[in-house]
């Protein structure tokens, strides 16, 4: 088997390791679990545990902001939490990174679109405008690190765009009697928002493209 076989069947793997997880190991499941070690002194170790192991369940970041909130206040909860959104994607980011860029088939196309989008849009910039627009954490991450953005551009990229996020969430968790995932939903009207600046982000990269075709 040549490596890049390999790589193909290890990224397949992954992927499906990912998605049965996320279907088997809900956040609501696993929070309701650690619920009682909410209040408890031991509580900071548990944060780090659930950015830890976050991407391998695909959980939506949101959730763990929000906790913070709960937990923390804003105030205290919001860089607690930025901080938080960008270490739990530096493992799907170096997951990324991995692959090979001269791979063919589904591994090839992905990095080749990767590396053509970040080179549009620059690294920062790229991944600040995908972070804004609701698109799955772990794509992104995945994605900037098989299209070569620097671990620099990726944490300035993800803190910029996953701001808005984390300050809706670190605030609707603040306000939080108990804390409850069902209870984390952002207002739509916010999603629409925030996605709408994330397309803005990217229009001038997208037209000079266009005029290039």
């Amino acid at each position: 088997m040549t490596w890049s076989q390999r790589v193909r069947v290890v990224a397949v793997a992954a992927v499906v390791l990912v998605v049965t997880a996320a279907l088997l190991v809900s956040p609501s499941a696993a929070l309701g679990h650690v619920r009682a070690l909410l209040t408890s002194p031991w509580f900071p170790l548990l944060l780090v545990a659930l950015y830890v192991i976050r991407p391998l369940f695909a959980w939506p970041i949101t959730i763990l902001s929000a906790l913070c909130g709960y937990r923390y206040g804003f105030l205290l909860g919001l860089p607690i939490a930025l901080c938080g959104a960008v270490a739990t994607s530096l493992l799907p980011y170096y997951a990324g990174r991995l692959l090979p860029t001269d791979a063919d088939g589904l591994v090839g196309r992905l990095t080749g679109g990767s590396a053509a989008y970040f080179e549009r849009t620059g690294g920062v910039r790229g991944v600040a405008a995908a972070r804004l627009v609701p698109t799955p954490a772990e794509a992104i991450s995945g994605a900037a690190g098989a299209g070569g953005v620097s671990v620099g551009a990726f944490a300035l990229g993800t803190l910029l765009g996953e701001l808005p996020w984390t300050v809706a969430a670190v605030a609707l968790g603040a306000g939080l009697d108990h804390f409850a995932v069902a209870d984390v939903t952002v207002d739509p009207r916010l999603v629409v928002g925030i996605a709408a600046v994330g397309v803005l982000v990217v229009v001038g990269p997208a037209y000079a493209w266009w005029r290039e075709r």
